[in-house]
């Protein structure tokens, strides 16, 4: 009798694969020592330790049906040494979409006060066109050859998510370049045998949505995603927990393609994540090197699952312990989902997940509401002026967007990128304590401090985001035309 023991994936598989190994010599011992001699059990064991130290053994391992993957070999090796020669503000000719990272770094002025623009907007994947942060976290993903892609992934979310539209682009992409046929000539009709498939599933859906969709959602049903609706008392049970979800598929979800399902969490957020976050660390550090002359800096990043700020803030300081130049480089999360408590359990959650130690120190600051905010580790606000409610429709976030358009010409989604903006002004004219023994105050997070933000755009939804807030009375009809720059 043979006990099947899961191989793993992610930042802990050295770790792990000597637990494993731990592991199936204590069920072995229990399930044949009372049949075999200790000779015969003793090269049984060597067998399976060859097993797992052959590469060619590991190409597809699963575990209860569930493809995984080691996202660390599933994209090219990048260099560890940060080169500042190519890393300067960006000129105007250079703001254009690229499928070449590093994206540019654009130098803008928001209310008097210098702005370093990371425009993670402009970047494009080969083949599939995820723009944005999706294209940094889901890189890994989108680099596996379409020979060697899971013929399932499953993930789950809301049903105008962008890392919906993201993955159904990327599974969609690998469908044209596997079969050799145009992507015009692929979508939701196509019932090749060895079709990729996304399974994506979110709550019930409203009923104008499901007779008429629009948004990100048309978009990904366009690109061939099968959508399984769940009751909100379903979707909470499979799904829900108060750190956001879990890296895993749940327990009693079936693979849909035993063995060759791949199981991505909502909004990417496990190691899928890391090398793209990897390489934002080495262009932010590499650019500041360049241009920063020493000056204290926050890199402000937007958080629905606050994936990237917090991958980003271990990967800069990873890059710190092997540098012998000084900087000072802090990364701050604005919550654009829950509040400062639930980005802080689902940072610590990925954290540990991810290998980390789930230390205070290995999670990024949090950007309160308001200077004022009295709220840490879930404590009440005691002002008015709190965090918005996520997707519904503010005067205030409307407000920023134009004024960022008018003033600075910089473009915002309204479930991030205008959120985050509204917080971050409420900081701006904070100052330094004068007793302060830091340049960095957590309560005051961007005073003293040059600001670099990373624009992760989300523009294409921006259409379906104005139809809610026309419903509400916010925008007229004639104000559905938001423009886009590149």
């Amino acid at each position: 009798m043979l006990a099947a023991i899961p191989f793993t994936s992610g930042f802990r598989t050295g770790a792990l694969l000597l637990e494993q190994r731990s592991r199936i010599r204590q069920t072995y011992i229990v399930c044949m020592s009372s049949t075999t001699d200790n000779d015969s059990l003793d090269e049984i064991l060597g067998q399976v330790e060859t097993l797992l130290s052959d590469p060619s053994h590991h190409q597809k391992p699963s575990y209860n049906g569930w493809r995984t993957l080691d996202w660390k070999n599933t994209a090219p090796k990048q260099e560890e040494e940060v080169n500042p020669e190519v890393f300067k503000v960006a000129s105007k000719k250079d703001l254009i979409p690229c499928s070449n990272l590093p994206s540019p770094v654009e130098k803008i002025l928001v209310k008097d006060r210098i702005v370093y623009l990371k425009r993670d907007d402009l970047v494009r994947l080969p083949e599939s066109g995820v723009s944005g942060n999706k294209a940094r976290k889901l890189y890994s993903l989108n680099n596996i050859a379409a020979s060697d892609f899971p013929t399932c992934v499953v993930s789950y979310g809301g049903p105008q998510s962008n890392a919906m539209v993201a993955l159904a682009a990327i599974v969609h992409s690998k469908n044209a370049t596997s079969n050799g046929i145009d992507e015009q000539q692929l979508g939701i009709n196509d019932k090749s045998p060895n079709r990729k498939r996304f399974v994506y599933y979110t709550k019930t859906l409203p009923r104008f949505l499901r007779n008429q969709p629009s948004g990100n959602l048309f978009r990904a049903q366009s690109l061939g995603m099968e959508l399984v609706e769940l009751s909100h008392a379903e979707y909470q049970k499979m799904f829900g927990s108060e750190s956001g979800g879990r890296p895993e598929p749940p327990i009693e979800l079936k693979a849909p393609v035993s063995g060759d399902s791949l199981w991505v969490p909502q909004g990417g957020a496990c190691g899928v994540a890391v090398q793209g976050a990897r390489m934002l660390a080495q262009e932010i550090v590499s650019f500041w090197i360049n241009e920063g002359r020493k000056r204290p800096m926050t890199v402000c990043v937007p958080g629905g699952t606050c994936t990237t700020a917090l991958l980003l803030h271990g990967e800069i300081r990873r890059l710190f312990s092997q540098m012998n130049y000084p900087l000072d480089i802090q990364v701050v999360v604005i919550p654009c989902v829950g509040d400062d408590a639930f980005a802080r359990r689902q940072m610590m959650s990925l954290n540990l997940e991810t290998g980390g130690t789930g230390d205070e120190n290995e999670i990024p600051t949090v950007l309160l509401p308001s200077p004022d905010s009295i709220s840490y580790f879930g404590k009440p606000m005691d002002d008015k002026q709190g965090y918005f409610n996520f997707g519904e429709p503010d005067a205030a976030i409307l407000q920023t967007a134009r004024e960022m358009e008018q003033d600075s010409d910089v473009n915002l989604d309204l479930l991030y990128g205008a959120p985050s903006w509204t917080i971050m002004l409420r900081h701006w004219r904070t100052t330094v304590p004068s007793d302060a023994t830091s340049t960095f105050d957590k309560r005051n997070p961007l005073a003293g401090r040059e600001v670099m933000y990373v624009h992760s755009g989300g523009l294409e939804g921006v259409a379906s985001q104005l139809t809610r807030y026309r419903y509400t009375g916010l925008v007229h009809l004639d104000e559905m035309q938001y423009p886009t720059r590149h």
